[in-house]
């Protein structure tokens, strides 16, 4: 596979579930396969090296458009076996444990309602479809570089 969106989030906690709405919102394309996921898991990895690159896309508590930027793996930060992992840390996993050794970017989805309930605000279905165009780009175009947004 040639790219990897993994959403994450909690649909079930409003505006958090914005990831998965791009996810419901970008078309299916040839060599790019889709994730969800709550939290990233240690269990993530070895599909993250399958890929030549990962876009991760998360809810954002800050106010502002969309945007995506490429990250560098990073090391662990506590015990491999946790179950709160950053994407940097996912990616560090993922090279160390299986040798992925692609571009990894993460896009940060807006939202300002985080409270339970399903549903998103109207702030995040807008930044949801300003993200799904700024990913069908990244996955559509190279990769080469990371995308001035």
């Amino acid at each position: 596979m040639r790219t990897l969106c993994i959403a994450i989030g909690n649909p079930l906690r409003g505006d958090d579930g914005v990831a998965h709405r791009v996810l419901d919102l970008l078309p299916p394309a040839m060599g790019v396969a889709f994730l969800r996921a709550q939290q990233l898991l240690p269990e993530l990895s070895e599909e993250i090296a399958r890929a030549q690159n990962v876009i991760f896309i998360d809810a954002d508590v800050n106010a502002g458009p969309p945007r995506i930027e490429q990250i560098a793996p990073r090391e662990l930060r506590g015990s491999p076996l946790t179950h709160a992992m950053s994407p940097e840390e996912a990616v560090c996993l993922a090279a160390r444990l299986f040798g992925f050794n692609g571009a990894a970017f993460v896009c940060h989805v807006p939202g300002i309602d985080f409270d339970p309930g399903e549903g998103l605000s109207a702030e995040a279905e807008a930044n949801a479809h300003r993200a799904t165009e700024i990913i069908g780009g990244l996955y559509i175009a190279p990769l080469a570089a990371t995308p001035e947004v």
